[in-house]
């Protein structure tokens, strides 16, 4: 089973920030703090909530004490569920599976010069991007289908963007097939999954502050 979680940032008020940065570990809030502005503090500290909450649901032991990153700086829990997580404008996602592996992304569609990006890409998306009807919306899906996977496998979206295509929802690397699947959190964003399994139960759901208990932090 997969469980997305998603939210607009707008659901914790400016004034509240702080109140709800008090419940994480001082580890965790010095990172979050490293923020200069308060929109870049929420996307981050909302997805820590998801992360609490996810733990909850699932009767886990473990608590935001656990968080962890690898040497890729993937975050990660010690003793539970592989989760990821994305941010992008004013929305935020949250997954995490019963399975193996996950990663996810999301991307508002700005209305940006992208050519130059386009050198990161391999030479086939590069064609398939130029030839589209709607480039623009192409361009968005690729990269966001890239990053899911990149951070899916584990690696990091700094280095291999170029290494293979995302233009099929299935490719294989390291003799592994992998899955992408799109999800429709918001018109103005392009958001993919990647999974190993295509068979799992999908949950998507909104992420609502008001259910949130502060007693489980």
């Amino acid at each position: 089973m997969v469980v997305i979680k998603y939210c607009n940032i707008d659901v914790i008020k400016d004034a509240d920030i702080s109140h709800y940065m008090n419940y994480l570990p001082s580890f965790m809030l010095k990172e979050v703090l490293r923020y200069k502005y308060d929109n870049d503090r929420k996307s981050r500290l909302l997805a820590r909530l998801m992360l609490q909450e996810s733990l909850t649901e699932t009767s886990s032991t473990q608590s935001l004490k656990d968080w962890r990153r690898n040497a890729n700086n993937k975050p990660f829990m010690v003793n539970w569920h592989a989760f990821n997580i994305s941010h992008s404008s004013d929305v935020v996602v949250f997954a995490y599976t019963t399975g193996e592996a996950v990663g996810i992304d999301i991307e508002q569609k700005a209305d940006v010069s992208y050519q130059d990006i386009l050198n990161n890409f391999h030479p086939e998306e590069k064609q398939y991007i130029n030839s589209s009807s709607d480039p623009k919306n192409c361009f968005y899906n690729l990269w966001v289908k890239k990053e899911a996977l990149l951070k899916a496998i584990g690696i990091g979206v700094v280095n291999g963007l170029n290494d293979f295509t995302c233009i099929n929802n299935s490719l294989s690397h390291q003799q592994r097939t992998w899955y992408l699947k799109e999800l429709q959190i918001h018109p103005e964003y392009s958001c993919y999954l990647c999974l190993l399994d295509l068979e799992q139960e999908i949950m998507i759901r909104e992420f609502k502050l008001s259910n949130f208990n502060l007693n489980n932090l």
